[in-house]
C-alpha cells in the first residue's frame, strides 16, 4: 500500500457507514533496526492547517481547546482499527462518539441556521 496515495486524503467512514472526513494526517511508530509502521491516522482541522501552517494550525488548535475536553488535539485513530471498502477507508467506531464533527455541527449549530433556507 502506498501511505500518500492510498490513504491520505481519503474519506473516512464509521461503523455505521456515515461519513467521517478525510484522512487529514498518518503518524508512524518509529522503532530500532526495524521499519516504520503506522500506528494512527489523524482527522482534524488541526492537522490540515498544519500541512500548509504551522502557526495558524497553533492558533485554531488553541481556539479549540476552549471549546471543550479532549479537543485541541487532533483525533487519532488506530491503524488497527481502519480497514478499506474500495476506495473508502472505514473505522470500526462510531464517529458520534468522537470530535470527528464537531467543527461541522458547530458551524451548524451556530451560522448554518441562521441563513434563511439553510
Amino acid at each position: 500500500m502506498h501511505l500518500i496515495a492510498d490513504v491520505l486524503d481519503e474519506e473516512l467512514r464509521d461503523s455505521r457507514g456515515e461519513h467521517a472526513g478525510r484522512i487529514d494526517g498518518i503518524v508512524l511508530e518509529l522503532r530500532p533496526g526495524r521499519p516504520p509502521r503506522v500506528a494512527y491516522l489523524e482527522v482534524s482541522p488541526i492537522t490540515l492547517l498544519a500541512r500548509f501552517s504551522h502557526r495558524l494550525a497553533a492558533w485554531y488548535a488553541r481556539y479549540d481547546a476552549k471549546l471543550g475536553a479532549g479537543r485541541g488535539v487532533p483525533f487519532r485513530i488506530p491503524w488497527s482499527r481502519v480497514t478499506r471498502q474500495g476506495p473508502i477507508l472505514e473505522m470500526d467506531i462510531d464517529v458520534r462518539a468522537t470530535p470527528i464533527n464537531a467543527l461541522d455541527d458547530w458551524l451548524s449549530r451556530t451560522i448554518v441556521r441562521r441563513i434563511p433556507g439553510g
